[in-house]
């Protein structure tokens, strides 16, 4: 809020009903009928589904799957009430799509996301609508604002994933996804719904790594030479 002093801050809790309905209340109180609606709000969890507890699926369906239906939802009705045109733009992840061990609850939980985001696209087109989302890969994190407890990447994993796992060895700043964003709540993607968005340098468009990449293109180089050496070479 220091960085933004005309922003109107309303603290609330996604999950609950009563909460989104006080926050959208509240909003167009400060600000007038609302256009745009981003669906930032979310939790992690890194657990071996042999040992996530029922509370910890919970929480991680209520907030990041139910707020985004409940948030959507509420913008939709706001939007037909007000008669304005909106576009929703909601945060999916790479683990929609592909994921590693430990985060079934969470990608399944963003794989749902981007169903929800294409149902909307449907279900809200003829009321001035659009819903799309966007996919980050990995972004490192403000060390400031991680949870006690919670593991964070060091600078050694962090180089290694941007050089081996990512088509472009760059880091991805929030910026990178804060300019998709803002692209899809502005006029320039009037005639776009129903997509999602992938910003992760190439992390997902690969099929190996960096370093399995490199074997194979040696192995290709090492059988080219042997072919050219002639059928008796080894």
């Amino acid at each position: 809020m220091r960085r933004y002093p005309g922003a109107v801050g309303v603290v609330g809790d996604v999950s609950r009903p009563d909460d989104v309905a006080r926050i959208f209340d509240e909003a167009i109180d400060s600000a007038g009928p609302l256009t745009g609606l981003v669906n930032n709000a979310g939790v992690g969890l890194i657990a071996p589904m042999l040992d996530a507890s029922q509370a910890e699926f919970d929480r991680i369906v209520d907030i990041d799957f139910r707020g985004v239906w409940l948030m959507s939802q509420a913008f939709a009705r706001s939007a037909v009430a007000h008669g304005r045109p909106g576009a929703i733009v909601n945060i999916s992840s790479v683990h929609a799509e592909k994921t590693i061990g430990q985060y079934a609850i969470y990608a399944s939980a963003k794989a749902a996301v981007e169903g929800l985001t294409r149902a909307c696209a449907v279900e809200f087109g003829s009321i001035g609508v659009r819903c799309n989302a966007i996919a980050p890969g990995y972004v490192p994190i403000n060390q400031e604002l991680v949870p006690p407890g919670y593991p964070a990447h060091d600078a050694s994993w962090i180089a290694a994933h941007t050089n081996s796992e990512q088509v472009l060895q760059r880091l991805i700043e929030p910026i990178d996804c804060g300019w998709a964003v803002q692209f899809l709540l502005s006029e320039r993607s009037r005639c776009i719904t129903g997509q999602v968005i992938t910003i992760d340098a190439g992390l997902t468009a690969r099929l190996y790594n960096g370093e399995m990449s490199a074997r194979i293109y040696a192995d290709r180089k090492r059988q080219a030479a042997l072919r050219a050496e002639g059928p008796d070479a080894r």
